[in-house]
């Protein structure tokens, strides 16, 4: 493992990207059709364009993807920036081949810890301004829960602030919550000489995922109700408790699971392990997930609709989704990181996808916004034509690519600056501020 080159994992960037645009193309067709401007009727919408957009459909409530990415960049540079630690004790110590035991309170490992936890405060700073400021209206607690700026945007008033939406769990807040505690997984499973025991590490990791999942329905089961009614009696303190465990619609329970496999994933590029080990992990786990979400079918059903979006996910959706990222992880990893293509030629068909993945937190913070504020004016523009099946259709797949087109034109001119004032730029420097450098 000695002498292990950092090097920039090409597939977290391009998937990272990838799954930004499925957000982006997600959250306009749902604007469209679910929360907002319901131009077709789910029962008149087209089989041909269901058909079209199945890979869309099913991946569109894969969110919690982003805590696996975040959780392998995450843990294959802490595991690489250990390596160094350890190669420079035995620099010091004249080479000495016996393990180094790691202590996290040695000052340059105490920094590593540091940094990670700074990046993730910012983005729990982000995540309350996004549910306080910029989502979109969630079908919550028996309402549509508007928030400040997106609700004057679709109401047309000011409304009161709602203090509910602050006991919401988005996506950037459970990729927060789940860094912090990746964060403190990752120094337990390395410190002392933990990171000698790849292997000790590894059946840790796959049962936290297993017991992850299999405990998720018994608390959902046992606290879910009892999340409703301590907020609806104002127990705040016992509902933001309740958050932690299954709080809606991003319920760490079972979404942390995402980032142990991206911890298993992250230490796996760090010590170099074959294509072999991925396509092992992967298919694993992907034919284990699938079989589950198939009984979980075959027992209780399949349901899922709008409004399901500001609630709890059925568990066939959380089984089925795990499942799927697993089969599109080792797809990404399969013709990016092992491919016989050129360095350089992989980093210029993957551009346009790098490009959306370079600031995935602002896109997500702010999608809702731009999508809302183009609706003012291009939903009157279409009512000048006849408003057939076809042209309503067109009218929902012409606004989808706008959005897209949209965001591709902002990130390539905010390039220029290198996203200055974007969630990235300030997580940066904020974390050079407080470490000084």
């Amino acid at each position: 493992m000695e002498g292990t080159q950092r090097k920039r994992l090409l597939s977290l960037d391009t998937s990272r990207g990838f799954y930004t645009c499925v957000i982006i193309i997600a959250h306009a067709f749902s604007h469209l059709m679910f929360w907002d401007m319901s131009l077709i009727a789910l029962e008149d919408f087209s089989i041909v364009a269901i058909i079209i957009l199945s890979p869309i459909i099913i991946i569109a409530t894969c969110a919690p993807v982003f805590v696996q990415i975040s959780a392998s960049a995450l843990s294959y540079n802490f595991y690489l920036d250990v390596q160094k630690f350890i190669q420079s004790q035995k620099e010091i110590h004249t080479l000495s081949e016996n393990p180094t035991s790691i202590s996290f309170r040695n000052p340059m490992l105490l920094r590593i810890i540091k940094k990670n936890l700074i990046n993730y405060a910012v983005l729990l700073g982000a995540s309350l301004l996004h549910v306080f400021l910029f989502h979109y209206g969630l079908h919550w607690n028996g309402t549509v829960q508007h928030t400040i700026l997106t609700g004057i945007i679709e109401t047309g008033k000011i409304l009161p602030i709602n203090y509910e939406v602050f006991f919401q769990t988005d996506a950037i807040g459970l990729i927060a919550m789940s860094g912090i505690f990746n964060v403190g997984l990752i120094s337990l499973l390395l410190c002392k000489e933990g990171f000698y025991k790849p292997k000790r590490n590894l059946m840790i990791l796959f049962g936290l995922v297993f017991g992850w999942f299999i405990l998720s329905p018994i608390l959902h089961l046992v606290f879910d109700d009892l999340f409703w009614e301590s907020l609806n009696a104002g127990q705040y303190g016992i509902t933001l408790l309740l958050k932690l465990i299954v709080g809606p619609p991003q319920s760490i329970f079972p979404n942390f699971a995402f980032g142990f496999v991206g911890i298993i994933y992250g230490f796996a590029f760090a010590q170099g392990e074959n294509y072999a080990f991925f396509k092992k992990s992967c298919g694993f786990l992907a034919i284990i997930f699938l079989g589950a979400a198939g009984i979980v079918v075959l027992l209780n059903g399949f349901s899922l609709s709008p409004d399901s979006f500001g609630l709890f996910l059925p568990l066939e959706i959380q089984l089925l989704d795990f499942a799927v990222i697993q089969i599109l992880t080792l797809l990404f990893i399969k013709k990016i990181e092992f491919s016989s293509t050129s360095p350089e030629i992989l980093r210029k068909r993957t551009r346009i996808f790098r490009q959306y993945g370079s600031v995935t937190m602002t896109v997500y913070m702010f999608e809702s916004v731009l999508c809302l504020l183009n609706m003012l004016w291009f939903i009157p523009l279409w009512k000048l034509l006849p408003q057939t099946s076809f042209i309503l259709h067109l009218e929902v797949f012409t606004f989808v690519a706008m959005q897209l087109s949209l965001w591709y034109g902002i990130t390539t001119l905010w390039k220029r600056s290198k996203y200055k004032f974007s969630v990235e730029w300030f997580t940066v420097l904020i974390r050079k501020k407080i470490l000084k450098n």
